[in-house]
């Protein structure tokens, strides 16, 4: 140990008069805590005692230790902060991504902005905390060798997730109002607990285009869903609209199952192909390649296809006429050779019997 005087302040540390040689105490050398400026520990003319960390011979360099002088705090520190412990501290620094919390002298944790609140991830930590705040956290990760902990704010919270989890199961219904839409589905705010369930696009409508489907609604909107998942570590609701109304199209495929030949009346042309009204709000689009060889059907004209898949996206049966045709053609022949074989195998036996006759 040596003592010094103070006679120069930098934005990276202090310079010290030994006695007739130079020391630098750098800025991360003066405490255990965090440092902004040298002036918060040191003011020119005072006299301290250092300890000598480093002595450049050929470049005639001091370097100098103050925070060396004490124990380091960071020792032990998974010991008496254990993780999901509550402790008091104070928040020293924030930043875009988060605030330093100081839990003792020399020992910060930071709060991710993503654990500051549990109904939003983004907003900027100063609408959490402010400056100087004493606030309780709750330790999630000591990385002693990084000296780094991760801290927690809404940990010390209610978590309105597992409350939601704890009020309703699945298959219960919720009535919420529309948050903000998207371009796989809608948000909705679910009861009193500043969250939100997100209906898919898929579950939105039973007949309906997906984008039809949201375009329905509008943000402020209030619905009612039916609850189809609750995650609580993941802070995920999944949420269905369509299931509060009978499935039309589940009922008329229930009836016409996959690969069977179906009839509607043709109801309009477009883009997809000819659309066919096949029961009330249930529809069948025929591909237009369908009728490269044939006169495609008119409106209001009552038209036979089959059934050969459904499109999630758009809500409709995909038909084929050409593929019915083809397996009813396929069909004739085959119905015509096996009564040839049969015809051929008759024949030969009445030559048979015929010839054993002309022989005895």
């Amino acid at each position: 140990m040596i003592q010094g005087v103070v006679k120069n302040l930098t934005d990276y540390g202090a310079f010290l008069d030994l006695g007739g040689v130079d020391g630098l105490l750098h800025i991360t050398d003066m405490a255990w805590r965090r440092v902004k400026h040298p002036s918060e520990i040191l003011s020119i003319g005072d006299r301290i005692d250092v300890k000598v960390l480093e002595y450049d011979k050929v470049k005639k360099r001091v370097s100098l230790g103050l925070k060396q002088l004490g124990d380091d705090p960071w020792m032990g520190v998974e010991t008496r902060y254990p993780k999901g412990v509550r402790v008091t501290g104070k928040v020293t620094n924030i930043a875009d991504y988060g605030c330093f919390v100081e839990i003792e002298e020399g020992v910060e944790g930071l709060v991710h902005v993503s654990e500051m609140d549990w109904s939003s991830k983004n907003m900027h930590p100063e609408k959490v905390v402010t400056l100087g705040d004493k606030i309780e956290v709750m330790v999630l990760d000591v990385d002693n060798k990084r000296r780094r902990i991760s801290l927690g704010i809404k940990q010390c919270k209610p978590n309105p997730w597992q409350e939601f989890a704890d009020r309703y199961k699945k298959g219960d219904k919720v009535t919420g109002k529309v948050k903000s839409l998207t371009d796989f589905g809608i948000f909705v705010g679910v009861d009193d607990l500043n969250i939100d369930g997100l209906v898919h696009m898929s579950d939105i409508s039973w007949t309906e285009s997906n984008e039809e489907a949201i375009r329905k609604y509008k943000k402020g909107d209030k619905v009612t869903a039916v609850v189809t998942s609750v995650d609580v570590a993941r802070e995920r609701i999944s949420l269905d609209i369509k299931q509060l109304e009978e499935n039309p199209v589940g009922n008329y495929v229930a009836e016409h199952p996959r690969k069977s030949v179906v009839s509607g009346v043709v109801e309009s042309f477009g883009d997809g192909g000819v659309t066919v009204a096949l029961a009330d709000q249930v529809k069948g689009v025929i591909p237009f390649r369908d009728f490269d060889e044939s006169e495609p059907p008119k409106e209001g004209e009552t038209v036979a296809a089959k059934f050969i898949g459904f499109d999630k996206k758009k809500g409709v049966l995909n038909l084929s006429v050409k593929v019915k045709e083809r397996e009813e053609q396929e069909k004739v022949i085959k119905n015509y050779t096996a009564k040839k074989k049969e015809v051929t195998g008759l024949l030969g036996s009445f030559f048979k019997r015929t010839m054993r006759r002309g022989g005895e």
